[in-house]
């Protein structure tokens, strides 16, 4: 940082030369009083007593004035800061002045030795003041000057009263004070105006981190407000639509419904995106590690990332062993889910390939598509929220939000996360994750469709008799809920939110499995009403909340009470497979 040295007019470096004069001040008052007494005490006998009680008489006014300017006039309000160091200035030249008036009246009456005495006294009192004064020439000017001018008019009117070696040593002292003072000062001003201008830098800076703290909680604050406005009518568009029964539209009707559908998807991809990112902005994406078999998370992300590649007639491979991670699965399953998705967008023609396997001990995966690849200038920007290649804007609707929300999540976890590209050629991401990973044993193997159809089995029986408690204040979406519910087993229980009324139907209800509820009901809010259930059976019931609020407090909150939340838009197939992981 280039420093230079502040103007005497600045507030700041005049606020510092005041605090560090003052403080001088007051610690060289009591040299003022004991340095004029002690010189009389010893010249007294030699001394002419009418020049030597004038110049006692004189000096006690003038050390009492400055102890008036020092300790009570510079305490007044509303002075300000020149003021204040001109006071000071007055009271200084005031007791100096009568160290020169000494040598006008006083010196001339005393023999040689004594006159000597008088000049070490006076030259102790001008070194004494030297470091406290010299920061500011004025002040010192005053200080100094008048002791040196009144000392040299006396010693050089003849008949000299000092030989020339004393009189070549009072100048040399002289000169080397002046010198000395003015070294001090210069420096003295650099050290203090770097450390200003320090001070100035950290608060810019502290600006600085202040307006981005306000800009991120801001565009926080807006993604979840209009998200929330947005999402309401766009949830009840993805209930209606899970309503329609394709099969039974002619086939016209069929390709608009596709269409919408399709358009739809993409709704709830983005906001999707903009969830993630508010959950992370919240510090709510928790780290969850525990064992689980990669199968299921190929298997997952197979059902997912599968038939979207295969309408464009794409080929989506995985090349895996069955592996045991001790990893977060909800993270990777995010983490590649982004990574796929946006392989899948890029890429027209060919396949894209995602290879697990164990290096280092611990899980690395390998992402390659035949895409139409990224250039170097854009491949340094990949990662920064809502960009976009401008070549490739056409082959994507998104939001440009995905990649950096896998930056994000490979930094929370840990994960070392690398890209190679070509363009029209593809893109490969190597993520080398710190979960520990093993190979089962052969006889653990088994395939995605296995571990799909061993589960389904199982479930179905799990579910026959389970009771969900339902609070939705739209009937249609209600109705809808109701509709999947029953159709997948579930038993049904309509509730009242109203408090009073709830805790009349809760006394015929034998037990509830799961409750399921909008965030923002009539007359309250869901988070209360799954209390108020939770406290009447004394269990911690399983618990959904479905809401359009992303805000990263509530986010924040519905973890803090362990409740699953869905985010609007979402179909109710999404919610029943919730529900049914939920009280799996």
């Amino acid at each position: 940082m280039t420093t230079f040295p502040l103007k005497a007019d600045n507030p700041l470096l005049l606020e510092e030369k005041y605090t560090f004069l003052q403080t001088a001040s007051k610690t060289n008052t009591a040299g003022t009083i004991i340095g004029p007494l002690l010189t009389g005490i010893l010249i007294f006998q030699e001394a002419h007593l009418t020049a030597l009680i004038i110049w006692l008489t004189t000096m006690t006014i003038c050390v009492s004035f400055r102890a008036y300017m020092v300790f009570v006039k510079n305490k007044e309000r509303g002075l300000s800061t020149q003021k204040k160091i001109t006071n000071l200035t007055i009271g200084v030249f005031s007791v100096t002045m009568c160290w020169g008036l000494g040598w006008l009246i006083v010196v001339p009456t005393i023999p040689f030795n004594l006159q000597c005495l008088y000049l070490l006294m006076s030259c102790t009192a001008v070194f004494v003041g030297l470091y406290g004064y010299s920061i500011h020439r004025p002040i010192f000017l005053c200080f100094a000057l008048p002791i040196f001018i009144c000392q040299f008019t006396i010693s050089l009117i003849p008949p000299l009263i000092f030989p020339w070696p004393i009189l070549l040593g009072e100048f040399a002292f002289s000169i080397y004070t002046i010198k000395m003072a003015s070294y001090f000062s210069d420096s003295w001003i650099r050290t203090v105006s770097l450390q200003i201008q320090n001070q100035m830098l950290n608060q810019d800076l502290e600006i600085e981190r202040n307006a981005a703290i306000s800009a991120n909680t801001a565009k926080s604050k807006f993604i979840a407000t209009a998200s929330h406005d947005l999402r309401q009518p766009l949830h009840a568009v993805n209930i209606y639509l899970d309503l329609f029964e394709p099969q039974t539209l002619n086939p016209k009707d069929r390709i608009n419904f596709f269409q919408i559908r399709k358009s739809i998807q993409s709704l709830n991809s983005m906001f999707n995106s903009l969830l993630d990112l508010s959950k992370l902005d919240a510090g709510s994406a928790d780290q969850i590690q525990k064992p689980f078999e990669l199968i299921e998370l190929v298997s997952s992300l197979s059902r997912t990332y599968t038939p979207i590649a295969s309408s464009k007639d794409l080929v989506l491979h995985f090349e895996f062993s069955n592996i045991e991670v001790n990893g977060d699965i909800v993270v990777l399953q995010q983490l590649l889910g982004n990574l796929m998705s946006n392989a899948i967008q890029y890429t027209t023609t060919g396949s894209i390939l995602a290879e697990f396997s164990i290096k280092q001990d611990c899980l690395h995966i390998h992402i390659e598509d035949t895409g139409c690849g990224i250039d170097n200038l854009s491949l340094e920007k990949i990662f920064d929220e809502f960009f976009r290649v401008d070549s490739t804007r056409n082959m994507h609707d998104g939001l440009g939000l995905g990649l950096s929300i896998v930056r994000r999540l490979c930094k929370l976890s840990d994960i070392e996360l690398s890209v190679e590209s070509e363009v029209g050629k593809g893109t490969i991401f190597n993520i080398q994750t710190k979960y520990s990973a093993r190979l089962l044993p052969e006889n653990e193997k088994m395939s995605d469709k296995d571990f799909l159809h061993s589960n389904s089995g199982r479930q179905e029986l799990l579910f026959t008799t389970k009771s969900i408690a339902i609070f939705e204040d739209d009937p249609s979406i209600f109705s809808a809920y109701e509709k999947a519910l029953a159709q997948n087993g579930f038993h049904v229980i309509s509730l009242s939110e109203n408090s009073t009324e709830l805790a009349n139907q809760l006394a015929n209800v034998n037990h509830i499995d799961c409750i399921l509820s909008d965030y923002r009901l009539k007359s309250t809010t869901g988070d209360l009403i799954i209390q108020q259930l939770r406290d009447s059976f004394g269990v911690d019931i399983p618990a959904i909340i479905i809401t359009a609020d992303t805000s990263p407090k509530h986010i924040q909150l519905f973890n803090d009470l362990n409740i699953k939340v869905l985010y609007k838009p979402i179909g109710y197939t999404q919610i029943v497979e919730a529900i049914k992981k939920l009280i799996s």
